[in-house]
């Protein structure tokens, strides 16, 4: 990293730690900053996102009585409670929560400041959590598995099911990344773009619909399967099959919806059931052995889908981060 790097990222860390300044009350404010231990930053940190002392504790590998006395520091450096005890675990005061978005940007900034070192895949050791449909995961995450085994040995992945709104886990730490519908316009989200997906529909090679150009009302008389994806009335998503059977005015309903994609193909590989699925299942292996699209929905827009990869802004800066984050990309935009 050069030089005029590192010049931003201490100009930046020098607005964000004036901006905690003015949470701390005592008078002479050199003296204060020089008391905020680094480690004590951290842990309020996770203390905001577990709302719990003994899962903080588990989180940042101490023990509970360790982050007690930081609790108990912390509330000594900023003269607040921080932190009301309840029923439900510990609920941050109004000054917890103002500092608490101060250190969204400084602990990121902190971060990049002590990266020096050009990032080599083969000497990290972190493990980083992507939520996804699971379609997509059967599709993408073999092939990275395989390849992290020899690029990046220590490196770990945990795979967690779609969620129709992310951001919440985003914002405590619990994912590291989502694959998602839509981007954010809030600033603390960066969304990339990954592609487009459109419905289609499949059958096993010998059914009875192949080769015939059946209508959609044909169609939808055998019995479908279809991939089970969250919604959110919240955002105003709906799901393309729930669209499409109320413009067709029916009541069909799917026999089964599942997450588990090899679930469906089992059921179609030995039934006369239809699956109503994505663009991209035909990337899945030995899929295209097996299955035959029917129909699909290449042209009709309004079914279309663009797909964003979310990360939150604690790790714009992290090279590992920014790293896997490629992966992920490369590998989804071949596919869709």
């Amino acid at each position: 990293m050069g030089a005029s790097f590192h010049v931003k990222v201490i100009q930046r860390l020098a607005l964000s730690l004036f901006n905690l300044a003015r949470g701390l009350m005592q008078k002479d404010i050199s003296y204060q900053l020089n008391r905020v231990d680094l480690n004590l930053l951290v842990a309020f940190d996770t203390l905001l996102k577990e709302r719990n002392v003994t899962n903080a504790a588990k989180a940042l590998f101490v023990s509970q009585s360790a982050m007690s006395r930081s609790l108990k520091r912390l509330r000594e450096t900023f003269d607040d409670p921080l932190f009301i005890r309840t029923s439900t675990g510990l609920t941050p005061t109004a000054k917890s929560l103002e500092l608490g978005k101060e250190l969204q940007h400084i602990l990121p900034q902190l971060s990049a400041l002590f990266q020096h070192n050009q990032f080599d895949p083969r000497e990290c050791n972190d493990t980083f959590s992507i939520s996804l449909p699971t379609f997509l995961g059967s599709t993408i995450l073999p092939n990275l598995a395989l390849e992290l085994f020899d690029e990046a040995p220590d490196v770990n992945l945990i795979e967690m099911a779609a969620k129709s709104n992310p951001y919440d886990l985003l914002d405590k730490g619990k994912l590291d990344f989502a694959i998602h519908y839509s981007s954010s316009l809030d600033q603390k989200y960066q969304a990339t773009k990954l592609g487009t997906i459109y419905p289609k529909l499949f059958v096993r090679r010998d059914h009875p619909l192949v080769g015939i150009n059946a209508t959609l009302d044909e169609i939808m008389r055998y019995p479908v399967l279809a991939m089970n994806v969250e919604e959110d009335h919240k955002q105003a998503f709906n799901t393309p099959l729930q669209q499409i059977l109320l413009e067709l005015e029916s009541n069909k309903r799917p026999k089964l919806r599942s997450t588990q994609t090899h679930v469906l193909m089992e059921i179609a590989s030995r039934s006369g059931a239809v699956i109503f699925g994505m663009n991209a299942l035909s990337s899945l292996p030995d899929f295209d052995s097996r299955f035959v699209d029917i129909y699909d929905f290449v042209d009709s827009k309004q079914y279309h889908v663009d797909l964003y990869l979310l990360q939150h802004q604690r790790t714009f800066t992290s090279a590992s981060h920014q790293w896997i984050a490629s992966r992920f990309s490369g590998l989804l935009e071949n596919i869709l």
